[in-house]
């Protein structure tokens, strides 16, 4: 199995829609810093389920593109568009090797989806290949020192090749986005989507089901799932937020907004 075949896999096996709901919001907030509007083209790379991004700038009267690697993604997607009652084109994608033509669309978008690439240095030149000059590229990515490079750092522990991208967390980096995305003018700052649930016990156990690393991660390590999911459980405890005996975690993201000249 290739690596794209990999990664593919690794999000197919989880169950993105629910875990998509509980980080949408950081979506809606990266279109008030980008307006977009009727006559502009959007594109949202790795849309996921389509919550993030595509669906509301659909909603805001852009055109709409939504890409994404896994067959089943889209299926939800389109779901969400008919619900919302909107029209968006939906692309089954790489995002190493993005199927539309240079310099095509006004705005590029990506939330925790495009970081995950194998190749970090093909999916941030296909951003800049398809976005127009003077249009603009916007990021959401999880940082390497919040609680999604901890949980996945956690996960790497028990696995040859950390599950996704073993470099993902590059793009909540400045310094290293800046190397990713050579020639754009760009500025930056910090983030956060929170999730609450009402133990630590029912987080870790959402994501053990939901979240693809883990599940693959739960298949690869057979017997030492057990201690696995003990550290991912610490984890959580460590890092909550909550005094309550629920569950709190305030997960960082850096936002890129790039134009291309």
């Amino acid at each position: 199995m290739d690596e794209h075949e990999l990664n593919k896999a690794v999000w197919a096996a989880g169950e993105w829609e629910p875990i998509a709901a509980l980080i949408a919001g950081a979506g809606p907030r990266l279109l008030d810093d980008v307006p977009v509007g009727p006559g502009l083209e959007v594109l949202d790379v790795a849309t996921g389920s389509g919550s993030s991004i595509a669906i509301p700038a659909a909603q805001r009267g852009a055109t709409v593109v939504g890409c994404d690697l896994t067959p089943g993604n889209l299926v939800a997607a389109q779901r969400g568009a008919e619900a919302a009652d909107v029209g968006v084109e939906w692309v089954e994608a790489n995002a190493q090797d993005l199927p539309f033509d240079d310099d095509r669309f006004d705005r590029v978008f990506s939330t925790f989806g495009h970081m995950f690439a194998p190749d970090q240095v093909k999916a941030g030149a296909e951003l800049i290949r398809v976005c127009k000059p003077g249009g603009t590229i916007a990021i959401a990515a999880w940082t390497p020192d919040g609680a999604a490079g901890g949980l996945l750092e956690v996960i790497g522990r028990y696995l040859p090749v950390r599950p996704g991208s073993p470099s993902a967390d590059r793009w909540g980096d400045p310094d290293e986005v800046r190397r990713l995305l050579p020639g754009i003018e760009l500025r930056f700052h910090t983030d956060a989507v929170v999730i609450e649930f009402p133990t630590v016990e029912e987080y870790a156990e959402f994501y053990a089901e939901k979240f693809g690393p883990m599940v693959v991660a739960r298949r690869a390590v057979g017997d030492r799932w057990q201690a696995l999911y003990d550290d991912v459980l610490e984890f959580y405890r460590q890092t909550n937020t909550a005094t309550d005996g629920t569950s709190r975690a305030s997960i960082e993201y850096l936002v890129t907004i790039g134009t291309k000249s």
